[in-house]
């Protein structure tokens, strides 16, 4: 799946080198380079060492924003992701589920994971057939420059797809969650978890 975008011409990007966690990615320096050189498709079975990189950077930016519910998992590269392999190639092969990655320059940049799920009908409640986004994840070098959005924007495709009505998602609350960015691309608060510590 590709985007459709197409850049201007007359432009010249700049291209300078981002260190992140999908190494030295040379970056354009330009407000359309995602529409220009970013591609949009499934995972496959080959993709999973580079899906493992980007969920540990996902999961250590929440562990950081919540330290008090998510535990670190230490170094990249003491990492033993041989669990989260399994796991990967278990969603890989579900019907129901996707992972979509993003790619520039044959670079894995980020990623969005999606189920289709159900509300059954009930005499007090009505049925719903929805996709649910578990995980989002754009590399720190490649942030602000549309990758997520086009992710999401692929993920809803896929669910509509799949006859689902809506896109639901759980997000931490905290000092730089993505709330603000998920209210841009037109997300509201269906329901909330409240705590109040004892």
């Amino acid at each position: 799946m590709r985007n459709r975008g197409a850049a201007n011409s007359e432009d010249k990007p700049v291209r300078v080198e981002v260190k992140d966690v999908c190494g030295d990615l040379p970056i354009l320096e330009t407000e359309w380079w995602v529409m220009a050189d970013m591609s949009i498709r499934e995972a496959t079975s080959s993709d999973i060492q580079s899906l493992c990189r980007l969920y540990y950077e996902f999961h250590e930016f929440h562990a950081r924003a919540v330290p008090e519910r998510l535990i670190t998992q230490g170094s990249l590269a003491a990492l033993d992701d041989s669990e989260l392999s399994t796991t990967l190639q278990t969603i890989i092969d579900d019907e129901r589920a996707i992972i979509l990655v993003a790619e520039v320059d044959g670079q894995k940049v980020g990623l969005v994971e999606a189920y289709i799920r159900h509300d059954e009908a009930h005499p007090l409640r009505r049925g719903y057939r929805y996709g649910h986004l578990q995980s989002l994840m754009v590399a720190k070098g490649c942030r602000g420059r549309g990758v997520g959005r086009r992710l999401i924007e692929a993920a809803e495709e896929w669910t509509k797809g799949h006859g689902a009505r809506e896109m639901r998602l759980d997000t931490w609350e905290a000092a730089g969650d993505p709330v603000g960015f998920y209210e841009k691309v037109e997300y509201r608060t269906l329901r909330r978890t409240m705590v109040h510590v004892l």
